[in-house]
């Protein structure tokens, strides 16, 4: 469970989070609709305790993320959440499959799996530099899912994806959170990609 009470959020003058409340049970399935630089981005960020809100209480199982030291928020982060970034932040010098065995300590069994499921069996030891933006979106996504956490927060993650590629993602991000009971919150510029979530928030 989630809570978000009266967040405020902004940058210099430029006001993104205002008054924000917000609530997500768990297994349960939100996108967060809006145009591009509306403060997607920033709310995700907020909610995984990426980003410090200026006043407001974030609660997450029922702790206030305020009311946490910093080692405290960090083992929060590490055991109940895992992130897809809008750009995907790969590690260069190794494989799609390494940055998914070696950076989460996936098995490799499992990390070939799940790569397979995205269509990326011939892409395994390629490193992101011979990535095209979608595959490297995809090793990106599946690296948060095979973290294993119950919280799962993907920025945009059918951008420059295919229809049929964007389907399967959505399949993997929705079947780990139903195997698990946990909860997923992602982001999109396009309503139309809020048919996959239980529940839409427009920004």
């Amino acid at each position: 469970m989630i809570s978000l009470r009266s967040v405020y959020k902004s940058y210099g003058s430029i006001k993104v989070l205002e008054n924000f409340n917000f609530d997500i049970a768990d297994g349960e399935s939100v996108c967060i609709v809006g145009k591009s630089g509306c403060g997607k981005s920033t709310l995700l960020k907020v909610i995984a305790l990426i980003a410090n809100a200026d006043k407001g209480d974030i609660v997450i199982d029922g702790r206030n993320a305020n009311e946490l030291k910093q080692a405290e928020r960090e083992e929060l982060m590490m055991k109940k959440m895992a992130y897809s970034f809008q750009e995907p932040l790969l590690i260069p010098y190794m494989t799609a499959l390494e940055n998914l065995t070696e950076v989460v300590g996936a098995t490799k069994e499992r990390a070939v799996e799940v790569l397979s499921k995205l269509g990326l069996s011939n892409r395994l030891n390629h490193k992101p530099s011979r990535l095209n933006v979608g595959e490297k979106k995809k090793v990106d996504v599946a690296r948060a899912v095979l973290r294993g956490s119950p919280l799962l927060i993907a920025d945009e993650p059918l951008s420059n994806l295919d229809p049929t590629a964007g389907l399967t993602v959505m399949q993997l991000l929705s079947t780990h959170v139903k195997s698990n009971r946990g909860l997923l919150i992602y982001s999109s510029v396009e309503p139309s990609d809020s048919r996959f979530a239980e529940r839409v928030v427009t920004m």
